[in-house]
């Protein structure tokens, strides 16, 4: 082989990688423009699981001498807890109250929202507010694409085990 020869092969080679590149570029820019929409109809699926597989969360509750909490109150319907990221310095509903926790959640009905919480040193409350999918995306990141997947993959999993566990029962029940 000669010089030319491998300075010949080293230019394609290096061409095709900067096409490579330009052509990753292009569809993962094709990926990102259609991140909203992919994560409002995977919310849209999730949703019917969130009531099995969803925390009760708390919305308010207070805090005793010894750090414990009494007399909470819940979130009439379960959510998933998908992402936490640093919380604002102030809620949007009291700018009195400082964020000490930033949460986004999947609730039952297939919407996002973003949960709030203010810790003073005795209470401890809540602010709810709904966030669009593409709202969420920019805030919390594409990981809530992957923890939704996971989330659906988990209950999933469940499933399957229980399913399982139901035939052989029946097979030991029917001989």
């Amino acid at each position: 082989m000669t010089t030319d020869e491998i300075e010949r092969g080293f230019a394609a080679l290096e061409a095709r990688i900067r096409a490579t590149d330009d052509a990753i570029g292009e569809g993962a820019a094709r990926v990102r423009q259609d991140e909203g929409p992919l994560l409002a109809r995977m919310a849209a699926t999730a949703a019917r699981i969130v009531p099995m597989a969803g925390l009760e969360v708390m919305a308010r509750g207070k805090v005793d001498g010894k750090g414990e909490l009494y007399d909470q109150g819940f979130f009439p319907e379960k959510m998933l807890i998908l992402a936490k990221t640093e919380p604002m310095p102030f809620r949007p509903d009291d700018a009195n109250k400082a964020v000490t926790d930033q949460f986004c959640v999947l609730k039952a009905d297939g919407t996002f929202a973003e949960l709030m919480y203010s810790n003073d040193t005795v209470l401890i409350d809540s602010y709810l507010a709904q966030l669009s999918a593409e709202d969420a995306l920019g805030i919390y990141g594409p990981e809530l694409l992957f923890m939704l997947y996971r989330a659906l993959r988990q209950y999933l999993e469940g499933e399957e085990a229980l399913l399982a566990a139901l035939r052989t029962t029946l097979e030991y029940l029917h001989g």
